[in-house]
């Protein structure tokens, strides 16, 4: 138990240099449709540098304690492994919750959700990535344009 201990902070402490956190409510677009996704990954991203620090602290917790099944959060880190800034869109299936999750190129980042399934979808260079999830504990997703 101990050795997973270490090895959990150590890949938090990884994470904690070489990734970036956005608030626990996500960003939401008015209509992603219409909305160049190359200005929105800007302005997603820059929003996603406001208090930093803050949130990277938070995900590591919730990564190297024990998760609480009573706690409505989690975290989702996603390392995209490609050529391309990605947005991660999650959308719940019940629910209201709305996450549009910037990841730049070559990069990983970490992020405060809410539990609950979730209809996952990314644009990953010029391939489509879609899923469904039930997300009840941490998840951990690479993503690449491979």
């Amino acid at each position: 138990m101990k050795s997973l201990k270490k090895l959990y902070l150590l890949v938090l402490g990884f994470l904690m240099i070489q990734c970036d956190v956005v608030p626990n409510s996500g960003y939401r677009t008015n209509n992603p449709g219409s909305v160049d996704e190359g200005k929105e990954f800007a302005d997603l991203i820059e929003k996603d540098q406001i208090d930093k620090n803050k949130k990277t602290a938070e995900v590591l917790t919730y990564l190297i304690n024990d998760t609480d099944p009573a706690d409505p959060y989690t975290v989702a880190v996603i390392d995209n492994l490609s050529g391309c800034n990605i947005i991660v869109r999650l959308v719940a299936v019940k629910g209201n919750q709305i996450y549009n999750l910037p990841v730049p190129k070559n990069s990983k980042n970490q992020f405060v959700i809410y539990k609950g399934s979730y209809t996952m979808k990314t644009n990953v260079c010029a391939a489509k990535y879609y899923s469904q999830k039930q997300i009840s504990a941490p998840l951990i997703l690479k993503l690449s344009g491979n």
